[in-house]
């Protein structure tokens, strides 16, 4: 019989996964618990995650080595990381005060042992990377699934030298831990 997965929504608000375990600095938000998420470490235990669910979260948060250390002590090994926020083209990455980073396809490959990034040793924590993907993840329109089939293929060449004649919007990641 399999265990039931446990699940961690990092900055839920009102938009809580079913079954989640989450968490939220907003006192009238859906959270299990309430917890300032640049405060360290987290009130959760380690090694207890297989899924950890981040959106539109992280782009919120002062240290971003540091929270992606706290994800990696609460995940088990080989869990899923799942983040979504706003590509640094997207004019929602600047419009909202509370926002202090900005996200690009290499941005998690400081945390990606084998990328030429992960040199640096920002953080002890290391992920695995499975997926990245520019602009929103399901689309109708076959135009624009083709060129973000076409931009997904180049992520780099993209943000370098089409970015802002063709803004994506949203970026998408999926980590996963390595222990």
């Amino acid at each position: 019989m399999k265990s039931k997965q446990q699940v961690l929504h990092l900055g839920c608000g009102n938009n809580k996964i079913a079954g989640s375990i989450s968490i939220d600095i907003l006192k009238n938000s859906q959270a299990d618990i309430i917890h300032n998420l640049d405060k360290f470490p987290y009130p959760l235990k380690s090694n207890t995650f297989s899924k950890v669910v981040a959106e539109n979260i992280l782009e919120h948060l002062e240290n971003l080595p540091k929270v992606m250390e706290e994800i990696h002590r609460v995940s088990k090994n080989k869990a899923r990381v799942f983040v979504t926020t706003s590509h640094f083209t997207s004019v929602d990455s600047f419009n909202d005060p509370t926002h202090k980073h900005f996200f690009t396809s290499r941005t998690f490959d400081y945390f990606v042992e084998g990328e030429d990034l992960y040199k640096y040793k920002y953080s002890k924590a290391k992920f695995r990377k499975i997926k990245v993907l520019l602009g929103p993840k399901n689309t109708q329109k076959f135009l624009l699934n083709l060129i973000l089939k076409v931009i997904n293929k180049n992520k780099v060449f993209y943000e370098k030298r089409l970015a802002y004649i063709f803004p994506v919007g949203v970026i998408y990641y999926e980590l996963e831990v390595q222990k």
